[in-house]
């Protein structure tokens, strides 16, 4: 079972490109994990209006600070400034100080301008996150940490970040720091890479690429595909020859309800073509990518809300 491996890690990352619905995946993955007992938090990064998780989930805003959306389930979005931030003032332990610095145009020149650096700082706090512990018994604070990493091109450099700073930095904390991260990075006990796409040409691309560079580059082996908003065969082949064949005829009238048929036909053709594609590329990617792969139904809702999201739930523990 897909979900049982994914959940036996201590941190899942998901990572595809853009508009494939990574946040909606990583809402209904971090759901089905607290189905299952876990204590979830779901990590998005530098999103520009409040969590995505938190919208689909009817909950409050979510910002910087870690909040419970469900019991079980706590979600934070990461800003790259307020973690280095964070970073500073927890480095330099004197607040007088530490507020010199931030408020140091300097500072922000480096900041703005050191290659890899913001990439860094997110990636050392998901790692911090992952190592949080609580109580007398030190246990993990969460279970289960579900990374919606930066869409595909943006997703690489934060995967690949920690490897060139690790070789350009030798010594000191900022080289150590890289060096730990890439270690949970490449740990296949404790984490794992799943690449979410849809059944269109560029998000198949975009996905096998992506896993050359992890595997090949950067020495991360991806778990696990998933195949977002598949349009699901609703005809039988009769049922589909039917359809042709009443479009090709120019059918008209009217179906129960006032619905003009060849308004229906149209619709209906759309859907055809739209499956065909979802076999099609499911097809290419079963070839090229040698992963165990779910495939989530496309969702017609004009507002994805927890019913959507459970029912995504439902498909991921089923899979």
């Amino acid at each position: 079972m897909v979900l049982d491996d994914l959940l036996e890690r201590r941190l899942v990352v998901l990572s595809g490109k853009g508009g494939v619905g990574k946040s909606l995946v990583g809402t209904a993955l971090a759901l089905a994990a607290r189905d299952r007992g876990k204590r979830v938090l779901l990590i998005e990064v530098d999103t520009p209006k409040d969590a995505e998780a938190a919208r689909y989930l009817g909950a409050g805003p979510v910002g910087p600070e870690v909040a419970e959306l469900l019991p079980g389930l706590s979600a934070v979005n990461l800003d790259p400034t307020g973690v280095m931030d964070e970073y500073v003032k927890r480095t330099v332990l004197i607040d007088f100080l530490a507020q010199k610095i931030l408020e140091s145009p300097a500072y922000h020149r480096f900041f703005a301008a050191a290659p890899g650096l913001p990439e860094l700082m997110v990636m050392g706090k998901v790692m911090t996150l992952v190592e949080e512990r609580e109580g007398w018994g030190r246990r993990p604070k969460y279970d289960l940490v579900i990374l919606d990493a930066p869409a595909t091109g943006h997703g690489l450099a934060f995967l690949k970040v920690p490897l060139v700073a690790s070789q350009a930095v030798p010594v000191g904390p900022v080289g150590n720091n890289a060096r730990r991260v890439l270690e949970l990075l490449r740990d296949a006990e404790r984490t794992a890479l799943v690449l979410v796409a849809i059944p269109e040409e560029m998000a198949v691309v975009e996905a096998q690429e992506f896993h050359r560079v992890a595997t090949e580059d950067i020495g991360i082996q991806p778990q696990a595909l998933v195949l977002n908003a598949c349009h699901e065969r609703r005809f039988t082949a009769a049922q589909e020859a039917e359809v042709l064949r009443l479009i090709a005829d120019g059918a008209d009238g009217r179906l129960p309800g006032g619905i003009r048929l060849p308004d229906a036909l149209v619709a209906a053709r759309r859907h055809l073509r739209r499956a065909k594609l979802t076999r099609f590329y499911a097809g290419w990617l079963k070839k090229r990518l040698p992963l165990p792969t779910v495939r989530l139904p496309y969702l017609f809702d004009e507002e994805i809300g927890l019913d959507a999201v459970r029912a995504l739930a439902a498909r991921l523990e089923a899979a």
